[in-house]
């Protein structure tokens, strides 16, 4: 992961590209990342939380999700939690890599995966990747108190 100054440059490559351009580096990016056939099942080789690619994270409805960006992200740089004027690449960077690859994304309203874009997005500009690292750890947190 980055030390969160990549966000300019992501958001730029986003812009370049397009919606498009970032959806097909996304596609090719978790095609390289999947694990070679070395024999064993898909299961074994990703773990339950990765079958069939996306992010590893357990289920959560987007409350959930959207309570812990807002927490991470009021914990940046600027003011507490305030939204500044996001790059439209980052936004496709969140949508593309983070919110359409949460596994339980497909359930979520249309607002509800909006205003996740939107934080991701601020996390991304904040902390770069490292915003994601965050993000997964803290719900991965969350879903290890619940399951206690």
């Amino acid at each position: 992961m980055t030390t969160g100054r990549g966000a300019g440059k992501l958001a730029a490559m986003a812009e370049a590209a397009g919606e498009a351009g970032v959806r097909e580096l996304v596609a090719g990016w978790l095609a390289a990342e999947r694990p070679g056939d070395d024999g064993r099942g898909e299961e074994e080789r990703a773990g339950p939380d990765q079958v069939g690619g996306g992010w590893a994270v357990p289920p959560a409805g987007a409350a959930v999700v959207l309570a812990a960006a807002r927490r991470l992200a009021g914990g940046g740089p600027g003011r507490p939690g305030a939204r500044t004027a996001l790059p439209d690449g980052l936004r496709m960077i969140a949508e593309a890599l983070v919110v359409d690859e949460h596994p339980s994304a497909a359930t979520w309203t249309a607002t509800d995966r909006t205003e996740a874009v939107e934080w991701v997005a601020l996390l991304l500009h904040r902390f770069g990747e490292d915003g994601v690292t965050m993000l997964t750890a803290e719900l991965l947190k969350g879903a290890a108190r619940e399951a206690r």
